[in-house]
């Protein structure tokens, strides 16, 4: 069968097969965005952390993991499980003075989970971190934030 094809069309196919590989490559190829830290109600209320919090530090979206880990035997099933628990989870702010958290702020908003979000404050009470939650619809003033931040 392969007599009768000259090597010529042989060759033709076969860069046409590559050449759709190459395009399906190309098409499945992940490609990214740039995108902000925060959100426009985010920078917002951040503003007010500021006004609020002057000599404070504030750290926007720091990962759990920067904060806590799973206290099981590294590589174990159970570090894992909990692992995966905070892996991808952020914290909206840490507050903190001299390099020392001093709290860290959820601002709430309808995407948030109720649940997901007890478990997370579950987790970052265990640590020892207080977590202070504002809801996003309500625009806390200055003073309200201090005295949130502050309160014993």
């Amino acid at each position: 069968m392969f007599e009768n094809i000259s090597w010529t069309w042989l060759g033709g196919i076969t860069l046409l097969v590559l050449a759709f590989i190459f395009a399906l490559a190309w098409i499945r190829r992940v490609r990214y965005r740039r995108t902000s830290v925060m959100t426009t109600n985010e920078r917002e209320f951040y503003q007010r952390l500021l006004q609020a919090l002057p000599d404070c530090e504030i750290w926007p979206q720091v990962p759990l993991l920067a904060l806590v880990r799973p206290d099981a035997r590294e590589g174990s099933r159970t570090f894992w499980v909990a692992f995966k628990q905070i892996s991808n989870a952020r914290v909206d702010w840490v507050i903190a003075r001299d390099m020392e958290v001093i709290a860290l702020i959820e601002l709430d908003d309808r995407s948030h989970d109720a649940r997901r979000d007890a478990r997370r404050d579950q987790i970052l009470k265990s640590c020892g971190y207080r977590v202070v939650r504002f809801q996003s619809n309500r625009r806390p003033t200055p003073d309200q934030i201090y005295d949130a931040v502050f309160a014993t």
